[in-house]
């Protein structure tokens, strides 16, 4: 082999050297963008997971608000107008019997507005939401519901279950759907019962949540999911943000069945 040859050789060598290190260089710096734009997005993700966090609690806590200032009105307000106006009335008693009884009433009310107050200062002070549980957030909301003669409520759940695997996000997610679901039947449906029931597997969370109202217009939901607001593209939304599936049924009223995978509850956290 020739001089010409062996520094064609050494060339052609050292050229597919540099290309090779080309190469390597490329990927090297193709791997470093992918690892960037990989972390942004995984950092805007957990932004946006904190946003939405952010969002669905406090849309719990100004229903829980309006909850509270319900209670206040409606029982706590009403029994202490009633006690005041006996109390008046007594004064005008002169029997010591009858003034004797009427107190023993106004007591009574007086007692179980104070027994009020005492729940809704628990409620107030005990809404912890890193141990939230929407099972006995929604509990408390349907007894609520059905104290008040709105309509008649029942609620069924395993009792002995633990739904300690459920973050809060998706605790305040299943939370805010079913006072959606809730809150359309109050005043959509015509409806005089709401029934919300909780099964647990080993494999998924179902609930169903159902009025025996008038069922849903699917030709007016069609025009209503237009818009951000509708109460059936939020309750949607929400159920598609945890990662679980929905159908809609219309028998005898409106059923709304929610079926959350429990493999998929890690894959939907930030």
């Amino acid at each position: 082999m020739g001089e010409k040859e062996i520094n064609v050789f050494f060339l052609s060598v050292i050229l597919t050297v540099l290309l090779l290190v080309m190469a390597v260089y490329f990927v090297i710096i193709s791997i470093r963008r992918r690892n960037i734009l990989y972390k942004r997005e995984r950092e805007a993700n957990a932004i946006l997971h904190k946003q939405e966090l952010l969002e669905t609690r406090q849309e719990v806590q100004q229903k829980l608000m309006q909850n509270i200032g319900s209670e206040l009105h409606d029982t706590v307000g009403q029994k202490l107008t009633l006690t005041y106006l006996q109390m008046e009335n007594t004064r005008q008693l002169n029997d010591i019997e009858e003034i004797k009884s009427r107190i023993g009433a106004q007591n009574d009310l007086i007692q179980e507005s104070l027994n009020e107050l005492r729940s809704i200062s628990k409620m107030l002070t005990t809404q912890d939401f890193s141990s939230f549980s929407f099972v006995n957030y929604v509990d408390k909301e349907l007894t609520r519901i059905n104290e008040s003669g709105l309509c008649k409520t029942i609620f069924t759940y395993p009792a002995n279950a633990s739904f300690d695997f459920l973050d809060e996000r998706i605790n305040l997610s299943l939370v805010r759907i079913c006072q959606e679901f809730i809150q359309n039947s109050l005043k959509h449906s015509g409806g005089s019962q709401l029934t919300i029931d909780v099964v647990l597997s080993d494999k998924d969370l179902k609930i169903v949540c159902a009025d025996n109202g008038q069922g849903i217009n699917w030709e007016k939901a069609r025009e209503y999911r237009i818009g951000s607001g509708s109460g059936l593209q939020s309750i949607e939304r929400r159920i598609n943000n945890i990662g679980a599936g929905y159908r809609w049924e219309n028998n005898n009223g409106t059923q709304l069945h929610i079926d959350l995978p429990l493999n998929k509850i890690g894959e939907h956290e930030a």
